[in-house]
C-alpha cells in the first residue's frame, strides 16, 4: 500500500504572508548600549548586551535627552513644532523679553519662559511697553498724568523705567511758547557751506578764517577743537578732533561718502604717538543765533589718513573744520552723516520758552534805546528802559507806561 504524502508548506496550503521588513542600517552593538532607530545589530542578542538576560523576555527602554531651546532678545518661546524646532513670537506690549539662552520643554510647554511683565519688574509703576521690548528699561508710563513740565499746559511722550523720557509740552502758559526739539539736520542743513570757521591746533594756536570776531566769540579754548559759524539764522557748531592709531575708511567721489564710525562713546586721543595718523572729528555743542550754547554728543567720524602722526596732530582740527564748513558735494554728505548722528544722541526735548516781547518806546531816541538794550524783554524777566526820554518843551517827563498796541489813547 502506498503512503500518502501531505504537503505542509505555506505554498502547498495556498497561504501567503507579507514580506518581513529589514532595517535599513546594519552595524555592531553600540558600546554605550543606546540602540538607534532602524538598525540591525549583528549577533547582538547576547546576555552581555541584554542586561544578563538569557531567556524569557527583556525590556528595551526608550531614553531621551532634553533639547536646549533659545530665543533672541525681543522674542519669547511659544512651543515646539513637529520637527522639534522651537517656535517663537515677538514680545507683546506690556511685557519685555530679554531673550532665552537655554531652557527645556517641560510637560509639553515652556510656560512663560522669556516673557516678563513690566508691571511685576517695576513694582507696578511702569506698566507699558512696545511690542518687541527686550529689557525692563523699555517699560514706560505715559508722561501725561505722571510728569509735570515747567510752564506746560499739556504734555505728551513717555517716561521710561531707566530714567530717560520723551516728555514734551503740547502747549504752554500765557507768556511762553513751545520751543521745538533741536534737529541740526534741518537747522544747519546739508546743502550750503559756511564762510566763517575757527580752530585751535595741537600747539594751542587759535586760527580764525572769514571774520575777526576773536576766540571768545566761538567759545573754544582747548587744543584740537574747532567751530563753524553758519550765520545767525542757523547757528554755530563746535567740536573736537582726535588723532588715532585706529584706521578708518572713506570713499570720496561723486557726492557719495562711506565712513567708518567709532562704536565707542570716545576714541582715545593718541596725538603724537607713533601711527596716530588717522584724523577723526565729532560735534560737542551747538550755539544758536542768540549765543546760547547747548552741549551735544556725536559719534566719532573718520575724516582722513594724514600719513604721519605729526602731520595729523598739526592739521586734524584744520581738516575737520574745513569738512564741516565746505559746500563740496563730498563734504556735504559727510556733514549729513555727522548731523544725523548728533540728532540721534540729542537728549534735550522740546520745552516751554519765554516769549521775547518787542517794546516800542515812545519819545525815546534809537541810540538811547539800544544803549541799554531796551528794545526787547523776555517774559518774566527784566525790563530795561532807555537812557533818557526826549525833552518836550513846556513838559516834565513823568514816565513811560505800557499799553496794548491796539489801544488808541496813546499820547
Amino acid at each position: 500500500m502506498k503512503q500518502k504524502i501531505f504537503l505542509t508548506s505555506a505554498i502547498a496550503l495556498g497561504v501567503t504572508y507579507p514580506a518581513m521588513a529589514v532595517p535599513t542600517n546594519t552595524g555592531t552593538f553600540p558600546n554605550d548600549g543606546y540602540m538607534q532607530e532602524d538598525y540591525t545589530y549583528t549577533n547582538a542578542a547576547t546576555a552581555d548586551n541584554m542586561d544578563s538576560v538569557y531567556e524569557g523576555s527583556v525590556n528595551a527602554i526608550a531614553e531621551y535627552t532634553e533639547i536646549p531651546y533659545s530665543a533672541a532678545e525681543g522674542f519669547y518661546l511659544t512651543g515646539v513644532d513637529d520637527n522639534n524646532n522651537a517656535t517663537t513670537a515677538e514680545c507683546t506690549s506690556g511685557n519685555f523679553c530679554p531673550g532665552v539662552q537655554s531652557t527645556t520643554y517641560e510637560n509639553n510647554a515652556f510656560g512663560n519662559t522669556g516673557l516678563q511683565s513690566c508691571s511685576t519688574a517695576t513694582s507696578g509703576a511702569y506698566t507699558l511697553s512696545d511690542a518687541g521690548a527686550s529689557s525692563s528699561d523699555q517699560c514706560y508710563r505715559t508722561c501725561s498724568g505722571n510728569i509735570t513740565l515747567s510752564h506746560a499746559t499739556g504734555v505728551s511722550g513717555n517716561d521710561y523705567y531707566d530714567g530717560t523720557n520723551t516728555c514734551e509740552p503740547t502747549g504752554c502758559e500765557n507768556g511762553w511758547h513751545v520751543k521745538p526739539r533741536l534737529n541740526l539736520t534741518s537747522t544747519i542743513g546739508t546743502s550750503e557751506g559756511a564762510t566763517i570757521r575757527a580752530y585751535i591746533d595741537n600747539k594751542g594756536r587759535f586760527i580764525e578764517e572769514g571774520a575777526s570776531h576773536g576766540q571768545s566769540y566761538y567759545g573754544i579754548t582747548d587744543n584740537n577743537t574747532w567751530a563753524v559759524d553758519y550765520g545767525s539764522s542757523k547757528g554755530m557748531l563746535v567740536g573736537q578732533v582726535r588723532c588715532s592709531t585706529t584706521p578708518g575708511t572713506i570713499n570720496w567721489g561723486h557726492g557719495i561718502t562711506t565712513t567708518t564710525f567709532s562704536t565707542e562713546t570716545n576714541i582715545a586721543d593718541e596725538t603724537g604717538q607713533e601711527g596716530a595718523q588717522y584724523c577723526y572729528c565729532n560735534v560737542t555743542g551747538y550755539k544758536d543765533g542768540n549765543g546760547n550754547l547747548q552741549s551735544l554728543s556725536s559719534v566719532w567720524v573718520f575724516g582722513v589718513d594724514l600719513d604721519s602722526a605729526s602731520y595729523c596732530a598739526r592739521d586734524c582740527s584744520y581738516r575737520c573744520s574745513n569738512y564741516m564748513r565746505s559746500d563740496d558735494s563730498d563734504y556735504l554728505v559727510l556733514r549729513a552723516e555727522v548731523l544725523d548722528s548728533v540728532t540721534g544722541f540729542q537728549s534735550e526735548p522740546a520745552s516751554c520758552e519765554a516769549n521775547v516781547i518787542n517794546i516800542n518806546w515812545y519819545n525815546a531816541d534809537a541810540n538811547d534805546i539800544s544803549a541799554n538794550n531796551a528794545g526787547t524783554a523776555t517774559y518774566g524777566s527784566d525790563v530795561r528802559t532807555p537812557v533818557k526820554a526826549q525833552t518836550i518843551k513846556g513838559k516834565t517827563f513823568k514816565g513811560w507806561r505800557f499799553s496794548k498796541p491796539e489801544q488808541t489813547d496813546l499820547p
